[in-house]
């Protein structure tokens, strides 16, 4: 029997690890994924690599175990909760078809989460610039009113939608998972696509693809305003404006429209365009890992297993979407 190393003695003793600080609250849940270990805490999570991960070889004994922050969001923010933990939730071993890579299913669901909140902080930012700006306004003098403004409106609006519409990159990427990237390229352009392959599988008239055809049409609007960003023309184009006086002496706040032959809108308060974006977006994932899951339910035992709102009483970190069973008409939570 080989004597262990001084290194092997090191990186198989116990240790310990303060992750973050006390300014990101209590941790909440502790998730693997593709071997890697995610810390959720209140306010942020974290991810962690041990020694070996770093240098598998153990050549140095000096290597540390490393956690790095990877989303500056926690289980208190509704985002977190309702993508990431209702994946971790949802795509689980022996809950699903023995088919679909979980770990990849959970990395993408990671991946929509980071653009999803990088929206988000889009949007939070420009409504406390907003805040700022309307806090500063001061009455006209001698016929001369200062507009309040949003420095770099424009700029705003262009990483804004860029997010959005990597979000849903990564969504299609999520249901490539569960339906194959070559089947839904196949079927159809995008998320027509996964529309199309669901219509294929599914019975007539199931909520999925009503839900994924609803779906399928917001990520093309968000698509349709990226190339009104990137590629103007007369009739793709988006007007931004800041701040500014109306004839009837009125201050109309920043405004955001888009001229486009299918994706028209507004226009209408910025503010309230990116809110609504955002709600939609965190709306539709929710929904699809609900959906992805509940359509690829492993057969089950002698008790049905479905998936649906778990009853406020019996939630974990506030997942509204779990696995449950009905016992004579109670229903409880799986697990």
């Amino acid at each position: 029997m080989t004597s262990k190393t001084a290194i092997d003695r090191i990186r198989e003793s116990a240790g310990s690890m303060a992750v973050g600080d006390a300014s990101d609250g209590i941790i909440t849940a502790a998730i693997t994924i593709a071997d890697r270990l995610y810390i959720v805490k209140e306010k942020a999570i974290y991810r962690i690599a041990l020694a070996d991960e770093i240098d598998p070889k153990r050549t140095r004994s000096d290597i540390p175990n490393t956690q790095q922050l990877i989303v500056n969001a926690g289980s208190d923010s509704e985002i977190v909760r309702r993508i990431l933990l209702t994946a971790e939730e949802l795509f689980k071993k022996d809950r699903l078809l023995s088919s679909i890579d979980l770990d990849e299913a959970r990395l993408a669901s990671l991946e929509v989460l980071k653009f999803v909140i990088a929206a988000n902080e889009v949007s939070q930012i420009y409504k406390s610039a907003k805040m700022a700006a309307e806090a500063g306004i001061s009455s006209p003098k001698d016929m001369s009113f200062k507009l309040p403004a949003i420095p770099g409106i424009e700029a705003r609006a262009t990483t804004f939608i860029q997010k959005c519409d990597h979000s849903f990159q990564a969504i299609y990427k999520l249901c490539s998972i569960f339906y194959t990237e070559a089947e839904m390229r196949k079927a159809g352009k995008w998320l027509d696509g996964f529309v199309a392959v669901l219509h294929s599988r599914l019975e007539a008239g199931d909520k999925f693809i009503e839900f994924a055809t609803a779906l399928a049409t917001i990520g093309k609007q968000v698509r349709n305003v990226r190339h009104c960003i990137e590629h103007p023309k007369k009739n793709q184009r988006i007007i931004v404006q800041d701040y500014r006086l109306t004839p009837s002496r009125e201050l109309a706040e920043p405004t955001i429209q888009v001229i486009h032959d299918t994706s028209a809108s507004g226009p209408e308060p910025f503010g309230a365009f990116m809110e609504g974006v955002v709600s939609q977006l965190l709306d539709g994932v929710e929904f699809l890992i609900a959906y992805l899951a509940s359509r690829n339910i492993e057969s089950p035992g002698n008790i049905p297993v479905f998936v649906a709102e778990v009853p406020e009483n019996q939630r974990r970190n506030g997942v509204r979407y779990g696995y449950l069973i009905d016992f004579g008409g109670s229903v409880s939570r799986l697990g």
